[in-house]
C-alpha cells in the first residue's frame, strides 16, 4: 500500500474553519461573529488555541479575551464589541486567526489508516464520521507486487443512505476507494458489507446515543442503585470506544471516584481543564450558597440564614470534614436524702478544671457524700442522618 492512500483523509485539510459568515469584509464579519451566541459556545467549548482581541480604531484601546475566561468575562467582551461601530485587530492576531483549529477526528483517522497500512495485509477499512456523513475508506494491501487488485462482487448498507462511492459492482478496487453515506435513523446500527473475489470486508457502526444518554449535559451527576458494571451496560457507556472498554476520551459516564480524565474529554474542557472527576465516595452532597454569580442582578434573594452553609464562599468540589455544632451539656439537679444536691460549678467542660464537678457537697444531717456527675461517651464513629448506600456517576462526554 502506498503511503499517499492515507492522505486522502486529509484532502479537506486538518483544520476546522471557524464559523464566520463571510461577506467579503473580514473585520465586519469578525465583529458579527464576536457578538453571536455561536462565538460564546465555540469559546466555552475551547475550540481555539489562542485568545481574542478587538481594537477600537478611534482610540486604539485593545479589548482582550484570554483563554480560560469566565462566562462573565465573555459577556463583558461581547458588550464592549457591540458598543463599537467598527473594530480592527493586530497583524499577529490575524495570523493566529487565519490558522484555524486542528480537527482532531481527521488526524485520528489518518493515524488509524497508517496503522492499517503498516500492519495488515489484504482488505481493510478506516471509518471517518463527520457533519457531512460517514465515509468508509477501503484499502487493499497487496500480499506481493504481482497480487492483482480485487474485483467488487457486491456491497450493501443497512440503515444508511448512500451519497457517493468510488467503485461499482464488477469493477476493480483501485488505490483509493471510499463510500459515503448518511444515517437513515441515528439511533440504529449501520452495517456495511463489501464482497470481492479476494474475500469480504465489513463494518458495524453503532447507533448514536439517544434518550437517556442524549439529554444530560456534561457535568450532570446521577445517583443510581445500579453498580458501575450494570450502569455501563444499560447506558451503553462505551459504545464509541475502539476497544469497548472505559476510556475518558470516548465514554459518556464515569463513576464519581476521583479518577483522572483526559484533557480532551468534554467535562475537562467545560470545567476549564479539570483533571479528575469529583470523588463522592462516602460523602453527602450539599448545595453551594450561590449557584448564579449574578443572582442579585437576576432578582434571586440570598439563601436564608437558617439554610445556608456556615462555610461561605466554598469552592466547587471542596470537602468539609466531620464536625458537630458547638453546644452545652446541662447537669440536672438531683435529690439525695430529701435534700437537693447541686455541683458548685457547672459548664461545658467536664474535666473538673472549672470547679467542683464531682458533686461533692455536705448535705444537712448527713456526712459529706460524693454524688458522681459523669457525662459518659455515647454513640458511634460519626454524626449522620438515616441514609442508604448509593452510587454516583457523572457525565463526562
Amino acid at each position: 500500500m502506498e503511503p499517499n492512500q492515507c492522505t486522502k483523509l486529509l484532502e479537506g485539510g486538518i483544520y476546522t474553519t471557524l464559523n464566520v459568515v463571510k461577506t467579503g469584509n473580514f473585520l465586519y464579519d469578525l465583529k458579527k461573529y464576536y457578538e453571536s451566541e455561536k462565538f460564546k459556545d465555540d469559546f466555552k467549548a475551547k475550540k481555539f488555541s489562542f485568545g481574542f482581541e478587538a481594537i477600537d480604531p478611534t482610540s486604539m484601546v485593545k479589548n482582550v479575551l484570554n483563554l480560560g475566561a469566565s462566562g462573565d468575562e465573555i459577556n463583558n467582551f461581547q458588550e464592549k464589541v457591540k458598543s463599537l461601530e467598527t473594530i480592527t485587530v493586530s497583524q499577529s492576531f490575524f495570523d493566529s486567526f487565519s490558522l484555524h483549529t486542528p480537527n482532531k477526528d481527521v488526524i485520528d483517522g489518518y493515524v488509524k489508516c497508517l496503522e492499517v497500512q503498516n500492519n495488515k495485509k489484504g482488505l481493510s477499512t478506516v471509518v471517518q464520521e463527520g457533519d457531512e456523513g460517514i465515509t468508509i475508506y477501503i484499502f487493499y494491501n497487496k500480499i506481493s507486487s504481482t497480487d492483482p487488485s480485487p474485483v467488487v462482487e457486491d456491497y450493501k448498507i443497512t440503515n444508511g443512505i448512500e451519497i457517493s462511492k468510488s467503485f461499482n459492482k464488477g469493477g476493480i478496487l483501485d488505490d483509493n476507494n471510499s463510500i459515503t453515506f448518511k444515517r437513515s435513523d441515528p439511533s440504529k446500527d449501520i452495517f456495511f458489507f463489501l464482497d470481492t473475489d479476494k474475500g469480504p470486508v465489513n463494518c458495524l457502526l453503532n447507533g448514536l446515543p439517544s434518550g437517556f444518554n442524549k439529554d444530560f449535559p456534561v457535568g450532570t451527576i446521577l445517583c443510581s442503585y445500579l453498580s458501575w458494571e450494570e450502569f455501563q451496560e444499560v447506558t451503553k457507556n462505551n459504545l464509541t470506544n475502539p476497544d469497548k472498554n472505559w476510556n475518558s476520551r470516548y465514554s459518556k459516564w464515569a463513576p464519581c471516584d476521583g479518577r483522572r480524565i483526559d484533557s480532551t474529554c468534554g467535562l475537562a474542557r467545560a470545567a476549564q481543564n479539570l483533571n479528575n472527576v469529583p470523588d463522592l465516595r462516602g460523602v453527602f452532597l450539599r448545595g453551594n450558597n450561590i449557584f448564579d454569580s449574578n443572582e442579585a442582578g437576576n432578582g434571586i434573594p440570598p439563601v436564608p440564614q437558617y439554610q445556608k452553609d456556615p462555610s461561605d464562599n466554598r469552592v466547587r468540589g471542596s470537602i468539609q470534614k466531620d464536625e458537630f455544632k458547638e453546644h452545652n451539656h446541662q447537669i440536672v439537679q438531683q435529690t439525695f436524702g430529701g435534700a437537693v444536691t447541686t455541683p458548685l460549678a457547672v459548664s461545658g467542660n467536664t474535666s473538673g478544671a472549672d470547679g467542683d464537678l464531682d458533686g461533692s457537697q455536705i448535705v444537712s444531717g448527713y456526712d459529706r457524700t460524693t454524688v458522681p456527675l459523669i457525662i459518659a461517651n455515647a454513640g458511634g464513629t460519626e454524626n449522620r442522618p438515616k441514609n442508604m448506600a448509593i452510587n454516583y456517576f457523572i457525565r463526562i462526554n
